[in-house]
């Protein structure tokens, strides 16, 4: 049976239907409580998510972000009417069609992303924002049937309506990367349909990576980028389900999570562990109206097309989340500085200074695309697109430069930070408050607590995993960077050299517009095989010469 065709759809929904409006803390904990899905973790089998201690901190830090939309000073901006239901909620889900709501989406989530100060990288804001920009951009799932587009609009409101945790898995596993999906040594490695059915596909396979999978409620599957091979379709699929659907299984990755008992020595890692898994797909049923590409003929084109569903607004949560980091890097090693006296010293002053300036850029950025904001033709507003793409390929290296400075900073500081355990040991908190406190007016336990905050961000298996985060979470950079080039309109630059050169004359002399966010019309369109997002480029199908 061709996807393509029309279905008597199986559904998915159930008695979800019934929708549940923006959610407290405790509301998300609950619909945890009514789920059972099967999960690995350190050799054994996780029986209640609720209540293994790896999983404490990040369902802790959730549940309070949950809790912040109802807060009476955050309210106003964090939730909207739905436009099915009349209830709240949040304002994530909306659709710009004023520059005042462009505005609320910020302030949201930057507040969201402030309150972990960036270190939670896949909140429930994340996926809201891939599955609204889905919805806005679905005329293209409906490239294999109208249905196809129709169920993407009706996850959208489903999501929304019961303010729902996501977790997705984009990317294949690590086996051969030398070869597509379908010429792994096994047809099924890498996640892909097996057949259609009456009720919906059958997949089988595995993704990776799935983060804050085990306390995610439903899972988005989808190829990643404009990743899908010549010769792929059937792995070129895309659907929701409810992460305890049979057949599906998560297996963890070694903890890096302490417990929430430890925040005096592990500040971060308690609170806000993002486990990450390997999802695998054990012939599962996808009922047809939680699919949206099919993997059906041309299934792949489809794919490709759709990208990763972060286009129109998902570059401003992922920003907000990088700017909350940025902003704790910069007053975190100033504190660290201040503590032991160094600020006077003109090499820890430059390195500040080196900090600052890219904080103070970043932030220009991350405004300034919304001053620069726009209307499109279909009425919504954008924020200005090509600047906040090039602030996340320029973090992912300031990134690392920042933990560079804050190790730098602390230095052999890190090695002398006893536990909590010593603080509370009379004979040894005698010794610890004579040499291990900071300047003078600084306490040994606040220059302790400082440095174990400092190397929980940077030192710890909990820091590495983050920088490694940052590094990787949207795909490889240099192919990234790459792709900004090769996607980037050259031509109004080619033209400044050319009348240096004397090849055009004044009369070419552009004007600066009125409007700087607006993207000038291209002379040229963009090619979109100039680069692949995932396969080499002998794998990819290549646009043929004409004779």
């Amino acid at each position: 049976m061709d996807g393509g065709d029309d279905h008597s759809p199986v559904s998915a929904w159930g008695s979800s239907l019934c929708s549940m409006p923006a959610r407290t803390g405790h509301d998300y904990l609950q619909s945890l409580a009514r789920m059972k899905p099967r999960i690995f973790l350190h050799g054994g089998r996780v029986a209640d998510v609720r209540g293994e201690m790896a999983f404490q901190g990040a369902l802790q830090s959730m549940a309070e972000l949950y809790d912040l939309q109802h807060d009476p000073r955050f309210r106003e901006f964090m939730l909207y009417s739905s436009p099915t239901t009349g209830d709240p909620v949040h304002v994530g889900f909306q659709p710009a069609t004023s520059r005042a709501v462009l505005v609320a989406k910020r302030k949201a989530f930057k507040l969201r992303t402030d309150y972990t100060f960036g270190f939670m990288g896949r909140t429930m804001d994340f996926m809201n924002q891939m599955v609204t920009n889905m919805y806005l951009d679905r005329a293209r799932f409906g490239l294999r049937g109208q249905q196809f587009a129709d169920n993407v609009a009706r996850y959208y409101e489903h999501v929304r309506d019961n303010d729902l945790f996501l977790t997705h898995a984009l990317i294949n596993p690590q086996i051969d990367r030398s070869r597509t999906s379908a010429e792994q040594e096994d047809a099924f490695l890498h996640l892909g349909k097996v057949r259609d059915t009456s009720d919906g596909i059958i997949v089988r396979g595995a993704k990776m990576l799935a983060t804050m999978a085990p306390i995610a409620e439903e899972i988005l599957c989808f190829p990643f980028g404009a990743g899908v091979a010549e010769g792929d379709d059937a792995y070129a699929v895309a659907f929701a389900i409810p992460l305890d659907t049979p057949g599906l299984e998560l297996v963890c990755r070694e903890s890096v999570a302490s417990p929430p008992s430890s925040r005096f020595d592990h500040p971060l890692s308690s609170r806000f562990e993002e486990m990450d898994c390997i999802v695998v797909f054990n012939d599962v049923l996808i009922p047809w109206d939680r699919v949206f590409i099919d993997g059906g003929p041309g299934s792949r084109a489809v794919a490709n097309a759709a990208g990763g569903g972060m286009g129109i607004t998902g570059g401003v949560q992922t920003a907000a989340r990088m700017l909350s980091q940025m902003e704790f890097f910069c007053g975190l090693a100033m504190k660290l500085a201040d503590t032991i006296a160094i600020t006077g010293f003109v090499h820890v002053q430059e390195k500040l200074g080196e900090m600052l300036s890219h904080l103070e850029v970043a932030r220009s950025v991350f405004y300034g695309s919304e001053a620069m904001a726009f209307e499109g033709p279909d009425g919504l507003w954008s924020n200005a697109p090509l600047g906040q793409g090039a602030f996340h390929l320029q973090t992912m290296r300031i990134y690392r430069r920042f933990v560079e400075i804050v190790q730098l900073l602390g230095g052999g500081g890190f090695f002398y930070a006893p536990t909590e355990a010593d603080f509370s040991n009379p004979e040894s908190r005698t010794l610890i408050d004579k040499y291990a406190r900071g300047r003078a007016g600084v306490s040994a336990e606040e220059r302790v607590r400082l440095f174990k905050l400092a190397w929980d961000a940077t030192g710890s298996s909990f820091g590495q995993r983050m920088q490694q985060y940052v590094t990787y979470y949207s795909g490889d950079p240099i192919r990234l960077t790459a792709a900004y080039y090769v996607g980037y309109d050259k031509d109004p630059l080619l033209d400044l050299v050319g009348r240096a050169l004397g090849d055009t004359d004044s009369a070419h002399l552009p004007i600066s517009p009125d409007d700087p966010g607006v993207p000038p019309p291209r002379r040229e369109p963009r090619d979109p095989h100039a680069i692949s997002a995932q396969y080499p480029t002998s794998s990819q199908v290549r646009p043929r010469a004409e004779h």
